[in-house]
């Protein structure tokens, strides 16, 4: 918990790197994250930074880390 403003924490890994028939392996870094969360939790959940993660919601932190973590 952020206690300065409130909100649940999660830090998680890059995903593993995604391969491309043309380019090889290609580093994606979070971004897999970021889109389920757009998918996935209409509101309340920021990326602050390298695999830091913030959620208004503990339920979602939850469905967040049992995904990516």
């Amino acid at each position: 918990m952020n206690e300065i403003r409130d909100r649940y924490v999660a830090s998680v890994q890059s995903p593993t790197m995604q391969y491309d028939p043309v380019n090889g392996h290609r580093y994606q870094g979070w971004s897999p994250c970021i889109e389920w969360c757009d998918e996935h939790i209409a509101d309340g959940w920021w990326y602050m930074t390298e695999g830091v993660f913030e959620f208004v919601d503990e339920a979602d932190r939850t469905m967040f880390l049992l995904r990516w973590a």
